[in-house]
């Protein structure tokens, strides 16, 4: 069990740094990216997609790893892809080396983050909804960190290239540590399942492929990172458009970070109260609300609400449709699985781009807003219409 503990400790970490230096920093840093290099709005955008979309569409390449040659060879890889990605974002002179940077970004961030973290935790813990939730809490809380190291940085050497320098340094560092020291033999779903909420019918991928169930479990995964995604992607942006000063755009930020890893730790305690189904209704919900309120924002109490819409809902989203996958389909198919939601989920990387876009046409990010809250609302409607999956008779 101590060891299960420190791997826990270790992949949660991990999750930490890497949340904090790539998606929420990003979106703090691009604005003074955008304002020295002379970019678009769209150029900034398409990199900020390119980072999704790589984290997206390389979601399988850790479980291949992971089944070959080993967790431990999937964390070194993802250490060295890491280092790679934040050398171009130090030295970008142009857009092709942040897209490049960006890409690799994404890579990394599948190689070293929740696809092995989750899969690990499900071999190691008999009861893993709070050890998830605990891991997803840290993760989320990473989020909280990376625009204030931004600043921090920024005060004391003044440029944004430092700070990718920096926040690169502590990943590649955190992702070797882990390497070394993980659990990587445990594996409890040899054994008879102690969790009456897992099931233990005899899943396999192809088998939950073919299950309306999985299909709305990747909508609603995807709809919490889009809409995460595009609030830290222009969130700023669109805050210092309508007056509100960067610093507290980015508190708003660093407050919705906040929220979003408290909700995720809620959710590993309610979880013993409350169906996973209610919560993932629930975390889309605040979802919807958060991005209306992100629109019309002017002043504090409403940014307060779109801090609070987005947090919460991205943390009980991301929860409660992680467990939900491992609840409904087992814990031998679940690296698959999980693999695959996330492939599935990179539709939603294109979002930084077309709100990017959105704004260059219209003057303002507000109109995708309101269709990424409409399409979130029909994912919560099928979340509330869904039951649970069984395997059927070969």
């Amino acid at each position: 069990m101590n060891r299960a503990w420190l791997t826990l400790a270790l992949m949660s970490a991990l999750f930490f740094v890497i949340t904090a230096a790539t998606f929420t920093s990003l979106g703090v840093v691009l604005p003074a990216m955008v304002t020295e290099l002379n970019w678009s709005w769209t150029e900034a955008g398409t990199g900020f997609g390119l980072l999704g979309i790589f984290c997206g569409i390389t979601s399988t390449v850790p479980a291949v790893l992971i089944r070959r040659f080993g967790v431990r060879a999937c964390l070194l890889a993802g250490a060295g892809v890491m280092a790679a990605a934040f050398l171009c974002f130090a030295r970008a002179e142009s857009a092709i080396p942040y897209f490049i940077g960006a890409s690799l970004a994404g890579l990394g961030f599948t190689l070293l983050a929740t696809v092995p973290g989750t899969y690990l935790l499900a071999r190691l813990f008999a009861r893993p909804s709070f050890a998830f939730g605990l891991y997803f809490t840290i993760g989320g809380l990473g989020g909280v960190a990376g625009p204030l190291l931004y600043f921090a940085v920024m005060g004391v050497t003044g440029h944004w290239r430092t700070y990718w320098l920096v926040a690169g340094a502590i990943v590649v560092l955190t992702g070797l540590v882990a390497a070394l020291l993980v659990d990587s033999q445990t594996d409890l779903a040899r054994a008879h399942e102690s969790d009456p909420e897992i099931s233990t019918e005899s899943w396999n991928l192809r088998a939950a492929l073919q299950t309306p169930q999985f299909w709305v479990l990747a909508a609603a995964y995807s709809a919490f990172l889009i809409c995460g995604i595009t609030a830290n992607a222009v969130s700023v942006a669109h805050l210092t458009q309508v007056g509100v000063t960067a610093m507290a755009a980015g508190g708003m930020m660093s407050l919705e970070a906040l929220l979003n890893a408290g909700a995720r730790l809620a959710g590993g305690i309610l979880i013993r109260f409350v169906s996973a189904r209610l919560l993932l209704a629930v975390g889309l919900g605040f979802l919807m609300i958060g991005l209306l309120a992100l629109g019309v924002a002017r002043d504090l109490p409403m940014m307060l609400v779109y801090a609070a819409g987005i947090g919460i809902g991205y943390g009980l989203t991301f929860f409660a449709s992680t467990i939900l996958l491992l609840d409904y389909f087992g814990r031998r198919p679940y690296l698959e699985l999980f693999a695959t939601v996330n492939l599935v989920s990179t539709v939603g990387a294109v979002a930084p781009a077309l709100a990017g876009l959105t704004r260059d046409q219209t003057g303002g990010f507000m109109p995708f807003f309101v269709v990424l809250a409409v399409l979130t609302g029909a994912v919560m409607l099928a979340v509330l219409m869904m039951r649970v999956p069984h395997k059927r008779a070969a």
